[in-house]
């Protein structure tokens, strides 16, 4: 009967600790189901609920966790059901620009993009043309086509290979095929920034305006980086660095989006290329700023 006794004070706390959760008001129920669609929006949201009600803490934890849980067993059965001909998004660009560097003057720019998620992989799609005339003549003419795989071993890690095509003569070269494989990691993953890094081996074949050709081993750094300033306004940075025993090329584009009207949104990028050995009479570096609207699907 003493020992029992002893411990009459910590059986009388039990009740008064589990008392002190207050059960989630219905109006932090609701709003937190409204946010459902959003993971952003809904983080936002159980972080003011959990500071306005503190008491209520473990109950909107819950509860925001079972909707994130049933999100993402939502997302993977449809995944896995899928097609390769299904669930492919993407985005359309047309717009208008200015250049420095080789030509000094205005064009119009056309781009797509297509990317496909499943489980395990992710392919995308990309393709681009800046075109433009000045005193009669055609003055720029650039077309791009990409095309990369990832294979992801986890939410951050993954394997990724890729396959390109442009064509430049302004940057020195009739066409240029790209072949490279290497692994990625995403360094920051949050609902409002990203940053991915990759690297790996790459070859390329390039045929410049003076009738060389070469055929090189490279190395390949990239890095891809969105930072969510908001609801409908993203900035984004796409760079890769390839380097070898003779030329080395760096690209880069800075984008600034902001949704405009459902899917439409409007776009102001700078993209940079240089070339570290372009042909006499070229300069290295090449700068395009572009105005565009976007349509998303």
């Amino acid at each position: 009967m003493k020992a029992l006794t002893g411990f009459a004070p910590l059986a009388l706390l039990l009740p008064l600790s589990a008392a002190g959760a207050e059960p989630m008001p219905a109006a932090v129920a609701a709003m937190i189901e409204s946010a459902a669609g959003d993971a952003a929006t809904l983080g936002t949201v159980a972080t003011i609920a959990k500071k306005t009600y503190p008491g209520s803490a473990s109950e909107i934890d819950a509860r925001v966790g079972g909707i994130n849980a049933a999100r993402d067993a939502a997302r993977v059965a449809k995944l896995e059901s899928q097609s390769f001909t299904q669930g492919w998004s993407g985005e359309g660009t047309v717009g208008a620009f200015t250049s420095s560097g080789n030509t000094v003057s205005t064009g119009v720019a056309i781009g797509i993009k297509l990317a496909k998620e499943s489980v395990r992989w992710k392919n995308s799609v990309n393709g681009v043309v800046d075109y433009q005339r000045e005193n009669g003549k055609t003055s720029k003419e650039r077309f791009f086509a990409g095309y990369d795989i990832n294979y992801k071993f986890s939410d951050r890690f993954y394997a990724l290979g890729l396959l390109s095509w442009e064509k430049d003569r302004y940057a020195g070269f009739d066409r240029r095929f790209s072949e490279g494989l290497g692994l990625g990691y995403k360094v920051i993953d949050t609902p409002t920034v990203s940053l991915a890094l990759e690297g790996g081996p790459a070859l390329r074949q390039t045929k410049f305006i003076t009738g060389l050709t070469e055929s090189s081993f490279n190395g390949r750094v990239a890095g891809n980086f969105k930072w969510t300033l908001g609801p409908s306004t993203a900035l984004t940075e796409v760079a890769s660095y390839y380097f070898g025993s003779n030329t080395s090329t760096l690209t880069s584009e800075t984008a600034l989006t902001t949704k405009l009207y459902n899917a439409l949104s409007g776009r102001i990028s700078f993209y940079l290329q240089n070339e570290s050995n372009p042909p006499l009479g070229r300069k290295a570096t090449d700068t395009t700023s572009r105005v565009s609207l976007v349509y998303g699907f």
